[in-house]
């Protein structure tokens, strides 16, 4: 089975290398007999981390080469259409999905929105028009599809890395982890200042996780600096992950850390600079507050709270474990494609 998988990939973002991660499992295991090659903006980047082949995701010719040549194509996972990061962001991997014409495509449970201008809106209600099938990460991106008017209608599963499995159980860690990201505003102190109390008063050491150290690295610094602590830079999602394994609990902006954790049985308060965190934390039953005029006093209450919530981890798993299975539906639907092509 010869897949190409298109995505946010090679960028040095540990979010999306996870979510990377498991697709590639999930593809194995749905298919048996995996041949995998991976869109790419650092091709050597991904081939080292991944360990499967990768183009240049601006070579033209590479890319469309590539798409012929396989099976199927999956693009996603991830927040590939919306226009926060930037208007081209959506328009550059509609222009991915052209590449792929003639060859099945597969949205792979990708997180839709916001998406704040009329071309935004417009190339991507063409983008998923052109996929065979179109599944979403969560409930409030399938209504941003429904309202833009595809003509697939979207199936809802689960970001992939909710279907990734610890190698190991760790209870009990002894550690509060932060994981912030560059964005606007001044709520850097409001974290700090949270964090630190909670882990003085609970004894706990204190890491801030950096998830995308090109972007992230100066605001883990500044908040590290305020919370005398150290900030850890793991170079591939399983060190992300081993890292949380080790947190009693984690208060977090990037997604995908707060998706980590909670494959790991870690309990989090999210905190919601994008509807996406929102949507997540609200599907696990997990705490979070807006990041607008957050408020040190009502994240310490946040995260005392689930400190003080002795079944907090294992109704977490609960709530993980049936969704294991739903983290692998795009990767049953595109081998499904991708056999009958």
């Amino acid at each position: 089975m010869r897949v190409a998988i298109l995505g946010y990939y090679g960028s040095g973002n540990l979010g999306d290398e996870a979510v990377l991660w498991a697709m590639l499992e999930h593809l194995r295991e749905a298919s048996g007999d995996l041949e995998a090659c991976v869109v790419s903006a650092d091709p050597t980047r991904t081939e080292a981390v991944h360990g499967v082949p990768a183009v240049r995701r601006t070579d033209a010719f590479a890319v469309r080469r590539r798409f012929r040549a396989c099976d199927v194509v999956c693009s996603g996972g991830g927040s590939l259409f919306q226009d926060v990061t930037s208007w081209r962001t959506p328009l550059f991997y509609a222009w991915l999905h052209e590449l792929a014409a003639g060859r099945p495509l597969v949205v792979y449970a990708q997180g839709v929105g916001p998406l704040r201008r009329p071309l935004s809106r417009w190339v991507t209600r063409r983008a998923m028009d052109r996929a065979a099938r179109v599944t979403v990460r969560d409930p409030e991106s399938a209504e941003t599809l429904q309202q833009l008017g595809v003509r697939n209608p979207p199936e809802v599963v689960c970001d992939p890395t909710l279907g990734l499995v610890p190698d190991r159980v760790v209870a009990g860690g002894q550690a509060l982890v932060a994981c912030v990201r560059a964005w606007p505003g001044a709520w850097q102190e409001a974290v700090a200042r949270a964090v630190g109390d909670v882990a003085r008063e609970r004894g706990l050491a204190v890491h801030v996780l950096c998830m995308h150290p090109e972007l992230d690295a100066p605001v883990s610094v500044e908040v590290a600096r305020a919370l005398g602590a150290e900030v850890l830079f793991p170079r591939r999602p399983q060190e992300a992950l081993d890292a949380l394994q080790e947190a009693r609990a984690v208060v977090g902006m990037r997604l995908h850390a707060l998706a980590l954790a909670a494959t790991a049985g870690v309990p989090f308060v999210g905190l919601s600079y994008d509807p996406k965190v929102r949507s997540l934390a609200r599907a696990l039953d997990q705490p979070y507050l807006d990041l607008s005029g957050l408020r040190s006093e009502l994240l310490g209450q946040a995260v005392r709270h689930v400190l003080d919530d002795a079944s907090a981890a294992e109704r977490l798993r609960r709530k993980v474990q049936p969704l294991r299975g739903l983290a692998r539906e795009p990767a049953r639907i595109a081998v499904e494609l991708g056999r009958s092509a």
